[in-house]
């Protein structure tokens, strides 16, 4: 099944099942979620059965229907979807009522579920979904009646909400050409307490597996062990980087907890196995947020079989790896009364046995920033914003980047001295002559005297490694739009250095 086309079977997946896009139910629910959840009667439910096309056989039909318990039981289910085709062995709709004059149901249960359609076909072994609010209650029943498809149900999912949604044993086959097939499953995911605010409360998702092409037509495929996430919030999951936010603004973490363990991943040639991966934010009190990442060792392979292996191959070679391991770990806080953001202890970004990145901030006027940006943008929508008057409420009060050479500058000029077919002494002189260049073109845009600094310090970090520190230490706080206007502030007034340390070899003359 097309992916962009026939999004029929992956509403249900995503709409209700990953639900990571959609609202809350509408205010209001909680005055009448006695009124929801109390069993109904059989006269009741029968009344209602109309609101859902289940009355009578039609579009759907059923070798049985019973009641039980408050739910109606249908047995060999099925229903004609718009491109398709919906069975199961059991369809279990709990509490179908009339509430306030439209359709709802407290529970709806699928199980041994199978969506057929042209180009695919999705099964389940049980899908559940416990408790939805009105405004989706309503959408399933429209969706039961054949007044809505299920790709209606994926585009519009306003006033969504649910106590409990899960899924236990999901495949997944859609194959518009034979160079797109795509297989998917999934053990289980469970998803709980989508009813506050903007926000998941709980989400598990285990043994997921995924194989196709990608657009090279080379292997494509994905394995994830599990994933749990906490209080992830819908919105900020649009932001970018949900890792890059939290590690520098706690507040901007769409999630409280997330965990991964046992990723691999193969796409584009490139083989990405992640054993492990740890981060959380919490309140410390006083209001104070801590966002702490955790991720021992993620690894970076060329993928046999891939049209672009060969080439993944021999850039790894130029610089003598076989492949690249990366490490990070980091703390932030945020203390939304001063609205100011620092680190805390070491926060590394590392290449095993080429460079590591080291940082330290400490920053005010993250939120002043984010609604200058916003007003700016709302008065003229479409324009790019005057730079310096958008970043003037950033205030840095320190900020510290540290680069540590573990082979990495070596492993660069032994690859230029092969291709250039010098010694690595002349390959060094070479590096050190473009980068002065490139700060020399740059000179005029930087502040004044920062250049005199660079240069040596940058020589002595290319000749013999050492470690290289980019340091803003001012006596003052410094807004940021500094470094937007022309000519900016000199480094000294701004607290600039550049230096360099250690390292085993003199700087080129």
């Amino acid at each position: 099944m097309a992916l962009q086309t026939h999004r029929a079977p992956l509403a249900v997946v995503l709409a209700l099942g990953l639900g990571l896009a959609a609202c809350a139910p509408e205010a209001g629910q909680g005055d009448r979620a006695e009124t929801r959840t109390r069993p109904v009667s059989e006269a009741q439910a029968q009344s209602a059965l109309a609101d859902f096309g289940l009355e009578e056989q039609g579009r759907a039909s059923w070798s049985e229907r019973r009641f039980e318990r408050g739910a109606y039981i249908f047995t060999d289910f099925a229903m004609t979807l718009e491109d398709g085709r919906l069975t199961a062995s059991e369809l279990i709709l709990t509490g179908p009522q009339r509430l306030e004059d439209q359709p709802f149901f407290t529970a709806l249960e699928l199980q041994n579920a199978v969506i057929e359609a042209p180009d695919g076909e999705l099964s389940t072994h049980v899908l559940s979904l416990v408790e939805p609010s009105e405004t989706l209650a309503r959408k399933i029943a429209d969706l039961l009646r054949g007044e809505d498809s299920l790709g209606d149900l994926d585009e519009d999912r306003s006033g969504f909400g649910f106590a409990r949604f899960e899924m236990a044993e999901l495949a997944m086959q859609f194959e518009d050409t034979p160079s797109s097939a795509l297989s998917l499953t999934l053990g289980a995911v469970v998803l709980e307490g989508f009813e506050e605010g903007e926000t998941l409360q709980t989400g598990q998702l285990s043994a997921l597996t995924l194989d196709g092409r990608d657009e090279q037509g080379g292997p494509l495929s994905l394995r994830l062990g599990e994933m749990q996430v906490s209080g992830v919030k819908l919105d900020g999951l649009d932001e970018g980087s949900p890792f890059g936010a939290s590690l520098m603004s706690p507040d901007q973490a769409p999630y409280e907890t997330l965990t991964l363990n046992d990723l691999l991943v193969s796409v584009g040639g490139i083989a990405i196995t992640l054993p492990e991966l740890t981060a959380s934010v919490e309140s410390l009190g006083s209001g104070v947020l801590s966002s702490q990442l955790n991720l021992p060792s993620l690894t970076l392979s060329p993928a046999p079989g891939h049209p672009q292996s060969a080439d993944i191959v021999r850039s790894f070679d130029m610089l003598g790896y076989d492949q690249l391991e990366l490490s990070a770990s980091g703390e932030s806080r945020y203390d939304p009364e001063t609205d100011r953001a620092w680190t805390e202890d070491e926060n590394i970004i590392r290449l095993v046995d080429g460079l590591t990145l080291s940082f330290e901030q400490d920053v005010s006027g993250l939120s002043a920033y984010a609604e200058q940006a916003e007003g700016l943008t709302a008065d003229k929508p479409g324009a790019t914003p005057d730079p310096a008057q958008l970043m003037a409420p950033l205030m840095i009060h320190r900020f510290r980047l540290q680069l540590t050479d573990e082979s990495l500058m070596e492993r660069i000029t032994s690859q230029i001295a092969q291709s250039s077919g010098v010694s690595e002494q002349q390959a060094r002189v070479q590096l050190g002559a473009m980068s002065r260049m490139g700060l020399a073109f740059a000179g005029a845009q930087l502040p004044a005297g920062l250049v005199d600094q660079a240069g040596p310090a940058l020589d002595r970090f290319i000749s013999s490694g050492g470690v290289l520190t980019l340091e803003m230490n001012p006596e003052a706080p410094v807004s940021a739009a500094a470094f937007a206007a022309y000519p900016a502030p000199d480094a000294q007034t701004l607290g600039l250095r550049i230096t360099h340390e250690g390292g085993d070899a003199p700087a080129p003359k």
